[in-house]
């Protein structure tokens, strides 16, 4: 795993991104190079380097329709291969829009490289993504081969974890029970390997170990990985492998004290005026475009149960600073006659016109005065209500990191989990708040901008 600008990416997946999309402008040039693009009247060639950053651009659709149709999860690409629906279904897409941006920029920017050229560019960059995907294997390459060393539960949960969440990348080829462990292992017997870790790494043609004893202090085999690690071996503690590989920090594996000395969960005096420079910005701007339709959703919460229109709670914000956030109304007036309760899936209490609002998000849209104000940012945990922290805090004292950052509309753990309706549902969720707290980036705040922005498209996790 590589880490750029302090959010880990898999560095096949990087590259089989940048193939894909090398491939797909060459396929885009090559296509529209058969129409009258490529020659100018009198029979002058066209520049170059115009028609390449058209192409670019032009790829960009497929790109975009690819990321909507999930196939860059290696996982989803790998299935699609069967049959080959979901990827029809994104090229459809792809051409859909350009064709209807050969008719928007013909008249805005005469001369865009897909007029009177859109049948054979569109032909090219969709022979160009099928070519990339029939050579995805060969384009990524074999799954990193990794030994764990431990056989109790920590190791056995991790690699249960990577099995179903790291995309097929990474595969486990055994265990090693340390030397002084009387512990009964936990693993699959098959998987169970007996010997050095130094000669088993070599016999199983390990590229990674990962550390993941009960405790360390039962042998752990120091002089053995120091060796490994200077023959080129990556040896890495289970902590930091599940942060990279899943995106996340597992509560089972984490040690509180071990935070102390982390080198995140600081955020730069930098980065946080940039972060609220952007929220400024961006919240001011959406609240403008967003009057007409905020005006259509008021008329329709009035018209289905009446007022109120907005509705308000009591949020712990930064630094455990109560503020009230405010979002449009989606469940009935008397919803809470019973007591605070998280929504779950199908919510009685949810209006008709609520679940459309909810599935189109659009019921968040009073919180874009919350980022303004400087309550929220537009990334960020998810803020709690204080009737349910005090005892999330009191089962998972880790769950107080939350406060370090201000709560936002979106974040890292909304999009990678969803709704957390019960406690261990926001433990779970908890795991990937820590991976965004302690990442804290604006590459990866404009990560989960871009991701939002395909779910509040597709209408996905609403409840």
């Amino acid at each position: 795993m590589v880490r750029v600008f302090n959010h880990w990416f898999s560095p096949q997946k990087a590259v089989y991104f940048l193939a894909e999309e090398t491939v797909l402008v060459l396929a885009l040039l090559a296509g529209a190079s058969l129409g009258p693009v490529a020659a100018q009247a009198g029979g002058a060639v066209a520049p170059v380097a115009p028609a390449i950053l058209r192409a670019g651009l032009a790829s960009l659709f497929f790109a975009g329709a690819l990321y909507l149709g999930d196939l860059y999860d290696l996982q989803a690409a790998v299935r699609d291969r069967v049959d080959g629906r979901r990827l029809l279904r994104a090229l459809g897409v792809a051409v859909i829009a350009l064709a209807v941006a050969d008719l928007v920029l013909l008249v805005v920017v005469p001369g865009w490289m897909l007029h009177r050229s859109l049948v054979v560019a569109a032909a090219g960059g969709a022979l160009g993504v099928i070519a990339a995907r029939a050579l995805m294997p060969a384009v990524v390459g074999a799954p990193t081969r990794v030994l764990f060393l431990g056989a109790g539960p920590r190791a056995r949960d991790l690699s249960r974890a990577v099995e179903r969440e790291a995309e097929g990348l990474w595969e486990v080829v055994g265990f090693a029970a340390p030397e002084r462990s009387r512990a009964p292992p936990a693993v699959d017997p098959a998987l169970l390997r007996d010997g050095p870790i130094g000669d088993l790494a070599r016999r199983e043609r390990a590229q990674v170990i990962v550390v993941a004893m009960e405790d360390r202090r039962a042998g752990l085999p120091v002089d053995a990985l120091l060796r490994l690690r200077t023959c080129g071996y990556s040896v890495v503690d289970d902590v930091g492998f599940a942060e990279a590989v899943l995106q996340r920090i597992p509560l089972a594996l984490v040690r509180p004290s071990a935070l102390i000395f982390d080198e995140g969960f600081r955020v730069s005096r930098t980065t946080r005026t940039l972060k609220r420079l952007v929220d400024v910005a961006a919240s001011a701007a959406m609240l403008l475009l967003a009057v007409p339709v905020m005006a259509l959703v008021a008329a329709a919460i009035a018209a289905a149960d009446g007022r109120p229109i907005l509705y308000s709670q009591e949020r712990t914000g930064r630094g455990g600073r109560a503020y009230r956030i405010w979002k449009f109304r989606t469940m009935r007036r008397d919803a809470e006659r019973l007591g605070a309760a998280w929504a779950t899936d199908g919510d009685p209490r949810v209006l008709p016109v609520g679940r459309f609002l909810r599935r189109a998000r659009l019921d968040e849209l009073p919180q874009l005065w919350n980022v303004l104000r400087g309550d929220m940012s537009l990334v960020g945990p998810r803020p709690e209500r204080a009737v349910f922290l005090a005892e999330l805090e009191a089962r998972w004292p880790l769950f107080a990191l939350r406060k370090l950052v201000k709560p936002g509309i979106t974040g890292w753990a909304q999009l990678r989990y969803g709704y957390g309706s019960t406690m261990e549902e926001q433990a779970q969720k908890l795991e990937y708040d820590l991976y965004y707290i302690k990442n804290t980036s604006l590459f990866l705040d404009l990560v989960c901008l871009l991701a939002t922005a395909k779910v509040v498209l597709l209408g996905r996790g609403a409840r």
